[in-house]
């Protein structure tokens, strides 16, 4: 009693501060998929470039393909065509394997971790929780001139939610969108990819309904966004970007529809990016480079 009364005489306060999350320094490049891997490689051209390194070396991680000896060669002979010569490649079936010391070391010693297509949840399952991953994230956060690529379920899998399943014709029917963790290298987004070409549009605005406060952003093939300090993008590529913004939502019946049934929503802003198009996540807008150039 007498500490309670003591600090109530003293009138102390207690103010509390809101946790600032620490942006990343190094730059994250989500793919659509399909990226032209032997005549402009525009987009591979630009991973590299990143760097700000003539010749980086390369780490290509393949734990999301059935195939990858073919996946592993098609990716070496492109980058070898980009004047690459130092590409090592990780991949195993069981979580065990995850952190030998030469998986660490080819971390340890890339500047650039390019994440292949195939299946996100086999790479979600085969590479989280595990060191190889952390020290993916430590480099990411750590180091200006580092870069995680990754095409597909590669990109897809980069956000902390995912998407696993869901067709396209029934994505805005209220049940048949599955999302789960993913490797958490962005947040505050879901990242969807073939977007344009698969017609996805759906799926996107299904995960926004869910949480107004995540940004759906949808990746065309050949193309992608390079995500600078968490926060700047720029489209690269020879497609459309589709960004799905939920935060003005004024009404909708997710909650009161059961499974199997259609959603309405209404209010959801829509802003379509094309190649060279920078984009503010934070502040949901165009930046002013954008505009001033349009």
């Amino acid at each position: 009693m007498m500490n309670i009364k003591l600090a109530h005489n003293m009138n102390y306060k207690i103010k509390f501060k809101r946790m600032r999350i620490p942006l990343p320094k190094g730059t994250l490049i989500p793919i659509g998929g399909g990226e032209d891997k032997k005549e402009s490689k525009t987009v591979l051209s630009r991973v590299i470039s990143e760097t700000g390194k003539k010749h980086p070396k390369i780490c290509v991680i393949t734990l999301a393909t059935n195939l990858p000896k073919e996946v592993a060669k098609d990716y070496r002979d492109a980058f070898v065509g980009l004047g690459i010569k130092k590409i090592s490649v990780i991949h195993y079936e069981n979580r065990p394997q995850a952190d030998t010391a030469a998986n660490l070391q080819k971390i340890k010693e890339a500047d650039v971790v390019m994440f292949s297509g195939g299946n996100q949840l086999k790479l979600s399952s085969l590479l989280g929780g595990t060191e190889l991953i952390q020290r993916i994230k430590d480099k990411y956060y750590d180091d200006p001139h580092f870069v995680i690529a990754g095409t597909s379920a590669g990109a897809a899998a980069m956000s902390d939610t995912m998407i696993i399943s869901g067709s396209s014709q029934s994505a805005l029917i209220k049940g048949e969108l599955e999302l789960t963790n993913g490797l958490d290298l962005i947040n505050s987004v879901f990242i969807d990819t073939h977007f344009t070409e698969r017609g996805r549009f759906g799926r996107l605005i299904q995960t926004v309904t869910c949480n107004p406060g995540v940004l759906g952003i949808g990746l065309g093939e050949d193309t992608a966004v390079i995500i600078y300090r968490g926060n700047e993008m720029e489209v690269v590529g020879s497609g459309l970007v589709v960004i799905a913004d939920g935060k003005d939502i004024s009404y909708t019946d997710l909650t009161s529809v059961s499974n199997g049934e259609p959603i309405t929503v209404e209010g959801i802003k829509m802003h379509i990016l094309g190649p060279g198009k920078k984009f503010l996540l934070a502040e949901r807008r165009l930046s002013a480079e954008s505009v001033e150039n349009k």
